[in-house]
């Protein structure tokens, strides 16, 4: 098998090094002193990536400083591009609906379970999609977003919001991973979920005790 060392790209991230070392490097310079023209493949020098250098693996943007930003500028263009080409198609309302719960929102969702998304986030998404289902049905601005949400029994369009496709994707990933057959993965996971409970614990405590 020929792999193309100039095309493999190589990064990572010294965490846990102090701001500068003895040299005066900064755990960012230092890495790439490591690691720069010094990992071959085949002969050829792969190429470096810094920390906060975005990079794509398996679609999803990733940086090493765990900076998401990126990731979310992705999905809101992604998003956008969508939406464009289904609010200029042909579609009727119903395909729209259909449109958007079976292939758009899940095209969104897939990296749920990576990314950290905040409330501004998911407001934001779920806003763009429901310009373009009134554009669709022809409905005023001012729609009401409950009855967008509301079931098709009770009269409302059925239109999912963004907010339980990343809570349910978020829970499957959290159950999947506390069950992972490695016991170091079960138990890092459990670390991790305990400490925010606490953390959570004790927000609440002080919330509620001022």
């Amino acid at each position: 098998m020929i792999i193309s060392g100039s095309k493999t790209k190589i990064t990572g991230s010294l965490n846990a090094s102090p701001f500068k070392d003895q040299n005066g490097l900064t755990p960012s310079e230092a890495l790439e002193h490591q690691l720069k023209n010094n990992i071959l493949v085949q002969n050829q020098a792969t190429k470096y990536i810094k920390p906060s250098s975005p990079f794509l693996y398996l679609e999803v943007t990733l940086t090493m400083d765990l900076n998401w930003k990126h990731q979310h500028r992705r999905m809101d263009e992604t998003l956008k591009q969508k939406l464009d080409a289904l609010e200029g198609s042909y579609a009727a309302p119903r395909q729209t609906l259909n449109t958007i719960r079976t292939a758009i929102i899940p095209s969104l969702a897939y990296a749920f379970a990576v990314t950290p998304c905040s409330y501004p986030d998911l407001d934001k998404w779920d806003a763009m999609i429901g310009r373009v289902i009134q554009s669709k049905h022809n409905l005023w601005r001012s729609t009401l977003t409950a009855m967008i949400r509301e079931d098709v029994h009770s009269f409302g369009l059925g239109a999912p919001s963004i907010y339980v496709e990343y809570h349910r994707r978020s829970a499957v990933a959290l159950v999947t991973s506390l069950e992972d057959p490695s016991e170091r993965h079960q138990s890092v996971t459990m670390h991790l979920l305990t400490h925010q409970v606490a953390q959570l614990k004790a927000f609440a405590t002080t919330f509620l005790s001022t």
